[in-house]
């Protein structure tokens, strides 16, 4: 019986692979090869997509994917799961919230605050996040955007019964 010799190294072994393509040696065959690890968001997306091919109104996916395409950076498609959502939910304020954020991130000064506005008047009141969120940052120079701010401050005062 023939015993074969063990191999050393790992450079044996990549010869020998070599040797199986014909035409001779491929250059980078030793090179490892990336095949890139996918990232969280890109899981996220994925499974979200997933679930809404058998489910297209599920809530929390639909929530969830918006939220991972505006965190990558893809605000249309944030926007467009933003506007599906609020046909699904309109009385939502969070929603209405997160749509005008949509809109600001591309430009759409209006429709943000048309829709900041609308989540105002469903009882959105937070007001330190409102004048906190960078999603916002193209309206925080906007007089409607000051005004709205004001009139959430005087809610809060009025709610908290503080005068001043």
């Amino acid at each position: 019986m023939r015993q074969r010799k063990k191999r050393k190294t790992r450079s044996n072994l990549t010869l020998d692979i070599r040797k199986l393509y014909s035409g001779g040696m491929t250059p980078g065959l030793d090179r490892a090869i990336d095949i890139g690890m996918p990232t969280e968001i890109d899981v996220e997306i994925s499974l979200c997509q997933g679930i809404l091919e058998t489910n297209p109104t599920h809530y929390d996916a639909l929530v969830l994917l918006g939220d991972a395409y505006t965190r990558n950076g893809d605000y249309v498609k944030g926007l467009e799961l933003d506007i599906r959502l609020a046909l699904i939910k309109p009385e939502n304020e969070t929603i209405r919230y997160n749509l005008a954020c949509s809109y600001a991130l591309i430009g759409q000064t209006d429709n943000a605050l048309k829709n900041l506005s609308e989540a105002v008047d469903l009882g959105y009141a937070d007001v330190d996040h409102l004048r906190n969120d960078n999603d916002l940052a193209v309206l925080k120079s906007d007089p409607r955007f000051q005004t709205l701010v004001r009139k959430l401050v005087e809610g809060s005062k009025s709610d908290s019964g503080e005068t001043e």
